[in-house]
C-alpha cells in the first residue's frame, strides 16, 4: 500500500505539484526542461492565461530538451482521431505561444452548444477557411466557428516505441 495513500488520500504517483516556470539544467543532449504533462482539461491554466501560474497541478513532470516556451506544455493523445502518425497514449508537446499556420497541428478548443471540447487536429486549408481535419479516415473534417479556439501548435511528439 502506498503511504501517500494512505496519509493524504492520493497517491504521490497520480498527480505532481509542479513550479513554474520550471528550472533547466544543461547536458550534452543541450537544456533540460521539466514540462507538466497535463490531462486535458486543466490546459486552460496555461491557455487563458498570459503569465504563468505559479504552482500547477499534474499528472507528472516530463524532462525533454530543447522544447522552446514558457507555458508549453504535455498532454497525451486520448483518441485515434490522428492515426496512424499520433496514437492512443503518446505525448505530445503543445506550445500556446506558438503561431500555427496550415498544415501544423494543433489543439483547438471546440464548443459545442454549451460544452467544451479539446481536440488535436491538423490545420488544413479549404479556400479561405481552415478546417480542423482528423488524419483516421474514419472521422469527417470539422467547419471552424467563431467560438472555437486554437490553443497551442503542436510542437513534439513522444512515440511510444
Amino acid at each position: 500500500m502506498d503511504m501517500d495513500l494512505l496519509r493524504t488520500g492520493e497517491s504521490a504517483h497520480s498527480r505532481t505539484m509542479l513550479d513554474l516556470p520550471g528550472s533547466t539544467d544543461h547536458s550534452a543532449a543541450g537544456h533540460i526542461r521539466r514540462i507538466p504533462l497535463l490531462t486535458w482539461h486543466p490546459m486552460d491554466q496555461m491557455v487563458t492565461s498570459k503569465h504563468l501560474p505559479g504552482v500547477i497541478h499534474a499528472e507528472a513532470a516530463l524532462e525533454t530538451t530543447d522544447v522552446s516556451g514558457t507555458r508549453t506544455v504535455a498532454l497525451k493523445v486520448t483518441d485515434d482521431f490522428m492515426e496512424p502518425l499520433f496514437s492512443e497514449g503518446e505525448i505530445i508537446f503543445v506550445n500556446p505561444d506558438s503561431k500555427w499556420k496550415p498544415g501544423d497541428y494543433v489543439v483547438a478548443n471546440r464548443l459545442e452548444g454549451y460544452l467544451e471540447t479539446l481536440i488535436l487536429r491538423q490545420v488544413k486549408p479549404i479556400g479561405s477557411q481552415c478546417m480542423p481535419h482528423p488524419l483516421n479516415r474514419k472521422y469527417e473534417d470539422l467547419p471552424l466557428t467563431t467560438q472555437d479556439e486554437v490553443w497551442g501548435k503542436v510542437v513534439r511528439l513522444r512515440k511510444n516505441l
